[in-house]
């Protein structure tokens, strides 16, 4: 299976959070760890809960994002989004 570049989900998701109305609920999967490597990178404030173990592995309980900070703000002007061809 191939792995996705993280760096690449995770500015697609900033750009995506920066022309939302906050706050935002994310739900469970691939968008919640993007939003622990933005959180960790300074770019959004967020509250993100931690796993719950189950008898079938691990649920993710849902994130909220409440802020797109300065610094995720000026990424997102640096770097925009270029659109697949």
């Amino acid at each position: 299976m191939p792995q996705r570049d993280t760096r690449r989900v995770s500015l697609h998701l900033l750009h995506q959070l920066a022309q939302s109305r906050l706050p935002v609920t994310v739900f469970p999967g691939k968008d919640v760890d993007g939003l622990r490597v933005l959180q960790l990178a300074g770019h959004i404030k967020a509250t993100i809960p931690l796993p719950v173990r189950t008898l079938s592995g691990h649920d993710q309980p849902p994130a909220t994002v409440t802020a797109v900070t300065p610094l995720g703000r000026q990424m997102v002007k640096r770097f925009p989004v270029l659109r697949s061809r």
